[in-house]
């Protein structure tokens, strides 16, 4: 992947952890999520999707994310965020769609 990375590729502590579900307030880390390191959130200005999108966005907290919500984030990304913005999400549409269809929805744990 290019711009999301697994657990087992992680450098360091500076990222955004997509945890499959709703956190349970325990794990960190999980090989189960993926992970956006804080330079790329900055340099494609998701952040922006994201705030825009889930008013309780929490850029150093938990934040959950429901389809709507992720339909939400892709229609702001589009109209506002550049083409690096648009393939870092291309990238994990896949996941998101298992996730939605297993878990009903996915959280951000923020830096």
């Amino acid at each position: 992947m290019q711009y999301f990375c697994l657990e087992n590729e992680r450098e360091g502590t500076c990222y955004h952890e997509f945890y499959r579900g709703q956190w349970d307030e325990i794990d960190f880390w999980n090989p189960n999520s993926l992970l956006l390191h804080d330079d790329i959130i900055e340099g494609t200005k998701l952040y922006k999707a994201f705030g825009a999108a889930l008013p309780t966005y929490d850029y150093f907290g938990e934040t959950k994310v429901t389809s709507k919500d992720w339909c939400l984030i892709r229609e702001y990304t589009k109209a506002h965020l550049g083409e690096n913005a648009q393939e870092a999400l291309n990238e994990i549409e896949h996941w998101v769609n298992d996730v939605f269809a297993k878990e009903g929805l996915f959280t951000i744990l923020g830096i």
